[in-house]
């Protein structure tokens, strides 16, 4: 203080100071000060020693010029808060530098981020809190400042080395390499810096004390892109930076189309047109892919991605924005694969969404490339991950609606595949000779699929496995609506499964409604019938029926005068096998009234008071004696 050092002597008193510095403006409260002192074994009268050490700190801190000295540490009723306000704290500053160093970095601009994280650097003067005992909190603090310190150093060097300056650095990375024997990112930076400088022998070298010292202590080998970088170094490739990577190693991430694909011309052309042509809105180009589950969105969008190859010569990427649980993948996530794929390290990438975004941006800026998003759970999903550049697209394909995106969008929603196409599709599963015997069998086998060609896929690969049997039996099976799922059931895709799974990912109060109108089977199910049996408001069953249909699941219809909601049959078949969310009540069985007006209220009725009127005589139900 006043150019003063004013650090406690005491060691408990030191250890209170650095707690209340590393939480500077926040209240810190007395079980962790306690636990920071003492651990799992504090002495009886712990509260009062913390008093008493607060009380040191006071009167060590104290400016007897002015008599503040109350004011430097406040007490609050659960702990203690050192204010600092606009005081100099270095650990504060080095964090404020590193975040505008690496943002820096994420607009392109290497040699103003390698400045910002050099200055962050030269405030650390040894490690952090060494003349401090630590215990388990500020334990975890100084590994912390230790990771953010080696960050730094990471992304200063990198940044150092795309400006050229190699030869400048050999000495200090090698300096850190004997530091940080186990540290793979320096090793492979000491190894880029000397084979750029003609130094092959250093390069091979230092992979080879990584490796010794790895196998040493962890009994591991280095990583896949440490032993590809000691190949290139031996066999005295060049090196090429992440940005300046021409055409040649442009990535290509798309899986390859399937070899049955049919029909879906007139989406194709549409899909093929708008990737290609220039929209009266300047910026990158979207098509988004709509449709109900099964549709077959994915493979149309990579049919049209591999005929373009040659018109995106920087590369096609593609992302899946849900996980294998189901769960949507967070869009930094997504960003840091894509980063990956373009050749940044994963490890130094930044964590924040938006400085991901603004750096996938800045290396699309000025490129040529095709961006598949595949299963976005909506437009928020997908803003994040848009690039930037007017020669860039992206396919998006969803089963939600897409809206609010920017640039020049292109809709494209995919049907029912018409029963020609159906017809096609299942000759090329199983062979045109096999179908072309049984024409009507084949025609029932496509109907029974509902023009999705996820099924026909499904049971077209049974029939393959079983020549014996003519698809009339197959044809026949498929008639009875309790075993139809079963058999568009293959080894390679449960079709129940794989319709409950898409709408397990719509929220439980519209999961409930679809499992009860599939209850009800082919009987008129409308949004009162819905709020009467699930004893929820009108307002809040719209609101779900709203969600089921965005989600194309669910259709309303108009007839006599209401909205009869319809669901496609096997999506119905699905969900009513499969019992989601169902209630004590049921549009498909007895139904318990819940009207004032009815006087046999509560018991098992069918009268219309509990199924609406227009419905009274739709289900044979055990009505209440003197109903």
């Amino acid at each position: 203080m006043n150019g003063e050092l004013r650090t406690p002597s005491a060691p408990m008193a030191r250890r209170v100071l650095a707690l209340l510095l590393a939480h500077a403006d926040r209240v810190v409260p007395m079980e962790l000060l306690i636990d920071e002192l003492w651990g799992e074994e504090p002495p009886k009268k712990a509260r009062k020693t913390v008093q008493t050490y607060i009380y040191q700190l006071r009167k060590a801190l104290c400016d007897e010029g002015s008599g503040q000295s109350q004011e430097l540490v406040e007490t609050h009723p659960h702990g203690y808060r050192l204010p600092l306000q606009d005081c100099r704290l270095d650990v504060r500053e080095f964090q404020n530098l590193l975040r505008e160093g690496r943002e820096a970095l994420t607009r392109g601009r290497a040699s103003e981020g390698a400045a910002l994280l050099r200055r962050g650097l030269e405030l650390w003067r040894g490690a952090p809190m060494e003349d401090v005992e630590s215990g388990p909190l500020l334990a975890a603090q100084t590994a912390r400042l230790e990771r953010l310190k080696i960050q730094a150093l990471e992304q200063r060097i990198a940044a150092d080395l795309a400006l050229g300056g190699n030869q400048s650095l050999l000495e200090e990375i090698r300096d850190l390499t004997h530091q940080y024997p186990l540290h793979e990112e320096f090793c492979a930076q000491l190894m880029t810096a000397a084979k750029r400088c003609g130094q092959r022998g250093e390069a091979l070298s230092a992979y080879a004390r990584l490796r010794r010292a790895m196998a040493e202590q962890l009994g591991l080998e280095p990583s896949t892109r440490l032993r590809e970088l000691q190949e290139r170094v031996l066999a005295g490739h060049d090196e090429q930076t992440p940005a300046r990577a021409g055409a040649a190693g442009a990535p290509f991430q798309l899986p390859p189309a399937i070899g049955d694909f049919v029909g879906r011309r007139d989406e194709l052309e549409r899909i093929e047109r708008a990737v290609r042509e220039t929209g009266p809105v300047p910026g990158v180009r979207i098509v988004t892919v709509t449709g109900a589950p099964g549709m077959g969105k994915t493979q149309i969008a990579l049919q049209v991605a591999h005929r373009l190859r040659k018109d995106f010569p920087d590369g096609q990427l593609k992302a899946s924005l849900h996980m294998e649980d189901g769960t949507a993948q967070p869009p930094a996530e997504t960003l840091k694969e894509l980063l990956a794929a373009v050749g940044h390290d994963r490890r130094s990438l930044p964590e924040r969404t938006d400085d991901l975004a603004r750096m996938f941006r800045s290396w699309a800026a000025d490129r040529r490339f095709l961006l598949l998003l595949d299963d976005a759970a909506g437009s928020e999903a997908v803003l994040p991950l848009l690039p930037a550049g007017v020669d860039n697209a992206v396919i998006v394909t969803s089963r939600w609606r897409m809206i609010g995106l920017p640039g020049a969008v292109t809709s494209v929603e995919v049907g029912l595949l018409p029963e020609a196409d159906g017809r096609r599709l299942l000759a090329q599963v199983v062979g045109a000779d096999r179908t072309a015997r049984e024409p009507e069998a084949a025609a029932a086998i496509v109907a029974g699929c509902e023009g999705m060609p996820t099924a026909i896929r499904a049971i077209g690969s049974r029939i393959t496995a079983w020549p014996g049997h003519s698809l009339a039996d197959f044809a026949a099976r498929l008639k009875d609506e309790g075993g139809r799922l079963e058999e568009l059931s293959s080894p390679h895709l449960d079709v129940r499964r794989y319709l409950v799974g898409a709408a397990d990912r719509l929220p439980y109060a519209a999961r409930e409604v679809l499992a009860e109108i599939s209850s009800a089977g082919d009987a008129d199910v409308t949004v009162t019938d819905l709020a009467h049996v699930l004893h929820r408001s009108v307002p809040s069953i719209e609101h779900s029926v709203e969600l089921l249909t965005a989600h194309r699941v669910l259709t309303p219809v108009m007839q006599n005068g209401s909205h009869v909601l319809r669901i496609p049959p096997l999506m119905r078949l699905a969900f009513a096998r499969d019992g989601h969310s169902r209630t004590g009540d049921s549009l498909a069985g007895e139904v318990t009234i819940h009207d004032s007006r009815c006087p046999y209220a509560a018991q098992v009725c069918s009268c219309p008071l509990a199924l609406g009127a227009h419905r009274s005589g739709k289900r044979q139900l055990r009505a209440a004696p003197a109903c």
